[in-house]
């Protein structure tokens, strides 16, 4: 159970699959993220102002403030000017692509689902026209992509981000993801962090929790932070199939084996895994993050609908 039934499926693939892969993926989160999904999207992520589009004949309900007097003077007939959202907005993108991510008992790996949820995010902004950045990142930092626009920036932002999850290894350092991401935003981005945030949990009165805190909360500062924090199904709870060898793929320490044939181990294990949730969702939102969780045998399109929607709602309630 570490993930070793994602790492067969990635034995033997060859570049050329690899490219088709990746092909595949721009086309069909460029397909999805149209419709509701990308109004959604554009509801839940404003941009930074409006701008004047073009005016045209008044119809009955127009608002009366919006009249365009020079024009309406002009003609002899009532005119409306017509604005449209200016889009000067950033979505900042940080992808954990350590060992922990490659781990997948559904045949789809952590990595995998957030790469797609990636994915749709990207398309979704540029269908918006908004810009993209990216982060990739495990233990260190190993590949940035400054912010820009456009249909080329988007497929090669997918594109290195997928290359990167296929290959996920290494450890987890939070922080140096995060730090990374200052020099990647524009003007109060959304910023984005997918992850399982398996080093989200030290000792919370410790000296790596204050400082994971504090690398949070300036990026809270500068910007809309929200954590998509990723669990694989089993995480969650234990299948009931006997003896299983379960092994950290980031420490590489010794195995634990575990009977899951017994009620009461899979009971403590599902009691371990709720609590460990509970300390890392407190310790992101004690960071200033909306936290987002998903499950990766879970379609993220309708997820992120979802979330998109219920934002916009709460938008539209701050606003009235």
């Amino acid at each position: 159970m570490g993930g070793h039934s994602a790492e067969r499926a990635s034995e033997g693939v060859t570049s050329a699959d690899l490219d088709r892969a990746i092909r595949l993926l721009a086309i069909r989160s460029r397909r999805e993220a149209t419709g509701l999904f990308a109004g959604n999207y554009a509801s839940a992520f404003r941009g930074g102002g409006l701008e004047f589009e073009e005016s045209r004949p008044y119809v009955p309900g127009d608002d009366v403030r919006s009249i365009d007097w020079v024009t309406t003077a002009r003609s002899g007939e009532p005119y409306v000017k017509c604005f449209r959202e200016e889009r000067n907005h950033t979505l900042a993108f940080a992808l954990d692509t350590s060992a922990s991510m490659r781990f997948g008992s559904g045949g789809v790996s952590k990595v995998a689902f957030a790469t797609r949820s990636l994915a749709l995010l990207a398309a979704a902004a540029a269908r918006a026209g908004d810009r993209t950045a990216l982060v990739l990142f495990d233990e260190t930092v190993h590949r940035q992509i400054a912010a820009g626009r456009g249909r080329a920036h988007t497929w090669n932002l997918i594109r290195a981000a997928a290359l990167a999850a296929a290959r996920p290894s290494g450890g987890t350092n939070l922080r140096s993801g995060l730090q990374a991401l200052r020099s990647s935003m524009g003007h109060r981005p959304t910023i984005i962090v997918l992850s399982d945030f398996r080093d989200a949990d030290p000792e919370e009165d410790s000296g790596s929790a204050a400082a994971l805190r504090r690398a949070l909360f300036d990026l809270a500062q500068r910007g809309d932070l929200i954590a998509i924090a990723i669990t694989d199904p089993r995480e969650e709870g234990l299948p009931n199939v006997g003896a299983a060898r379960l092994e950290d793929p980031e420490t590489g320490g010794d195995p634990l084996v575990l009977n899951t044939g017994s009620t009461r181990v899979r009971e403590r294990y599902r009691r371990a895994f709720g609590a460990w949730r509970r300390r890392v969702h407190r310790q992101l939102r004690g960071g200033g993050a909306e936290v987002l969780w998903l499950r990766s045998d879970r379609d993220p399109l309708f997820a992120l609908g979802r979330f998109f929607e219920e934002r916009a709602k709460r938008r539209q309630r701050v606003a009235t």
